[in-house]
């Protein structure tokens, strides 16, 4: 009688044993199937790891898609490595032609205006490219240093496969349609051909653009710069960055202290940001965000959320009213 109770009392406890195993990986499956469940509003989304390159986040993350402006991070890569290498430095200045000054004042772009034969800084082009996406600026800069579309097409893809992007579609160094360039568009590519590049791409442009030129974070969080049109007019530019310290958008959890917007028809509405979490730098990338010019931001605090296990929202920001053109 009593082996028989002490066999009862052994089954007993394994099956109590059994059941608090099952529910316990019953609640851990729970818990995997929420995280999955999660979704950023993007067409394609990742959060990188500075540092390591690990990805953290990723959703439909390896497919290529048109990035707008974005493509401008690579832009900016090629003309540090320039610096880097003596070919051009900080205080050059550059003399603006017809077709450049045609494109800064074409209001269906983002753009701070450049006078014809006027000279500006390699430091002001860059700052009015990075801080309000300025159209002309890029053309300016791009050919600089390298001298037509084609050439500098060439040295975006090299920096692009330093980055171990390769498979990426570039055709321009400001992210609009190959027609849109006008005098200065590819011959014998499509006029509707954009740029392409998949979340993964930008992400590791962006991560090798930071850690070998980590300059470009001092241009990028910048909230306010001053463009000198010419002797007698000037222009505050605002950021379109509204996740920067202080804006709307901006964090609670971390800094964000970069990089890009990037806005067409056929993007969307488009970020690849940086900063600096838990003492760990990220790098962010949302592509075609449906909605308003702040949701890309809203979507972008939902994925570091993710990541982080933290809720990082903030309410949405009041209408900047800028009189640039949101790129």
């Amino acid at each position: 009688m009593k082996k028989i109770m002490r066999l009862c009392l052994h089954v007993g406890l394994v099956l109590l044993a059994v059941g608090m195993a099952f529910g316990s990986w019953s609640a851990i499956g729970n818990q995997v199937a929420a995280d999955q469940a999660k979704h950023v509003k993007a067409r394609a989304a990742v959060t990188m790891d500075a540092k390591t390159g690990k990805i953290l986040y990723q959703q439909n993350a390896k497919k290529r898609y048109p990035v707008a402006s974005c493509v401008k991070i690579l832009t900016l890569a090629v003309i540090e490595q320039d610096i880097a290498k003596g070919k051009m430095h900080w205080d050059q200045k550059i003399k603006i032609s017809k077709a450049v000054a045609k494109t800064s004042t074409d209001w269906h772009f983002s753009n701070v205006e450049l006078k014809a034969g006027h000279k500006y800084t390699v430091r002001d082009l860059v700052n009015s490219m990075m801080i309000v996406s300025a159209d002309g600026s890029a053309e300016a800069l791009a050919f600089a240093s390298a001298g037509s579309t084609k050439a500098f097409n060439k040295k975006m893809y090299a920096v692009a496969k330093k980055a171990g992007v390769h498979d990426a579609k570039i055709y321009n160094m400001i992210g609009i349609s190959n027609g849109e360039m006008r005098s200065h568009r590819l011959k014998g590519v499509s006029k509707s051909a954009e740029s392409q590049f998949s979340a993964i791409d930008m992400a590791k442009i962006a991560r090798y653009t930071v850690n070998h030129y980590p300059e470009t974070l001092n241009i990028t969080k910048q909230k306010t710069v001053e463009f000198k049109i010419d002797d007698s007019h000037s222009f505050l530019m605002h950021n379109l960055n509204y996740m920067l310290p202080g804006s709307g958008n901006a964090p609670k959890e971390g800094e964000i202290d970069g990089l890009k917007t990037g806005t067409t028809d056929k993007a969307g509405n488009c970020f690849v940001g940086t900063g600096v979490f838990n003492k760990r730098r990220l790098i962010t990338v949302v592509l075609n965000v449906p909605g308003n010019f702040s949701e890309q931001f809203r979507q972008t605090n939902d994925m570091l959320s993710i990541v982080l296990g933290k809720d990082m929202q903030t309410p949405a920001p009041k209408k900047p009213g800028q009189p640039n053109q949101p790129k």
